[in-house]
């Protein structure tokens, strides 16, 4: 809670140009003793602050201290202002809404509105349409444990639905698309595993703290869940599917036929993502080769059909 105030204060002190004890006392909800005892651990910290008595008196950071405000381009303003207004939603609000005042109090008072508004021509909604109730609380009790450096006791299921205990070391959360996964020391397997918070069916923080541990930054685990064999996949459709295309190729794999449809060589991966993708687009679109894809896709196609039967 000190740390916060003294942050604070010194945040306060760099946007202003001279402040009474007394106005810092009633900002932060604490008595006039405790603020010039935070003074004094600014001080003792290196802070240049200088003290002035009387009745306009009060206490400043040196000049040649202070962040010059035209460090920063405008656009560097608009650029940092979308970035954290795009992540507030999936992150923490309240704290990235104070992170937002901050940045904006340095910004030179003529250019608030133009950056403002040139801050919101770009928009990136990082929260997905639905989020399951389990799943935002397993969150927070991931991102309260990585925060104060707290062991977790997890119940994780593999891709095969089966569920283990574990007992993490919480050390890095990781947006990777539109899923959040969590980088973690496992106690059981004596090695970092990157974890995905949806598969986390249940978690617990722990009262015991642990120390973090060296790692790299290199993501590793995800270049094993990559399947390196890329195939193409030669597919006819009707024109109306060429916006759907674009979604998985680039506009150079697709071309027009003569009779108006379009050929689409497609990069593919033989996995279960990769037929779901084929399947998604929907039966007015043919696979042409390789044969034994098609074959693949006719079986799949046929068990759906004997299910629904």
């Amino acid at each position: 809670m000190k740390l916060q105030r003294l942050l604070g204060i010194l945040a306060v002190l760099l946007q202003k140009q001279r402040i009474s004890a007394e106005n810092l006392a009633e900002r932060f909800e604490v008595s006039t003793r405790t603020i010039y005892r935070d003074l004094e651990t600014l001080e003792q910290a290196g802070v240049p602050l200088v003290t002035y008595p009387g009745v306009n008196g009060g206490v400043e950071i040196l000049d040649t201290y202070k962040l010059d405000k035209t460090v920063f381009l405008s656009d560097d303003f608009a650029s940092i202002l979308s970035g954290l207004q795009s992540i507030s939603g999936a992150v923490d609000p309240a704290k990235i809404n104070q992170t937002l005042a901050k940045l904006r109090s340095l910004i030179p008072e003529p250019q608030v509105k133009n950056i403002e508004l040139s801050g919101k021509k770009l928009y990136v909604d990082l929260k997905p349409w639905s989020i399951h109730p389990d799943f935002q609380k397993n969150f927070n009790i991931v991102k309260e444990a990585l925060h104060m450096d707290r062991l977790l006791k997890i119940i994780y299921a593999d891709k095969k639905s089966q569920s283990s205990n574990r007992l993490i070391e919480p050390h890095q959360l990781i947006l990777k698309e539109q899923n959040w996964y969590l980088r973690a020391f496992c106690r059981e397997r004596q090695d970092f595993r990157t974890f995905l918070i949806r598969r986390i069916t249940d978690a617990e923080m722990l009262s015991d703290s642990f120390t973090p541990r060296p790692f790299s930054d290199e993501l590793d685990d995800f270049k094993d869940w990559t399947h390196p064999k890329t195939i193409t996949v030669e597919i006819t459709a009707p024109s109306s599917k060429y916006q759907a295309f674009l979604q998985h190729c680039r506009p150079e794999y697709i071309t027009n036929l003569p009779n108006g449809d379009i050929h689409v060589s497609l990069p593919f991966v033989e996995s279960e993502l990769g037929y779901s993708v084929l399947l998604q687009l929907g039966h007015e679109c043919e696979v042409i080769s390789p044969a034994h894809i098609r074959e693949e896709l006719k079986r799949q196609i046929s068990l759906l059909a004997e299910r629904y039967a």
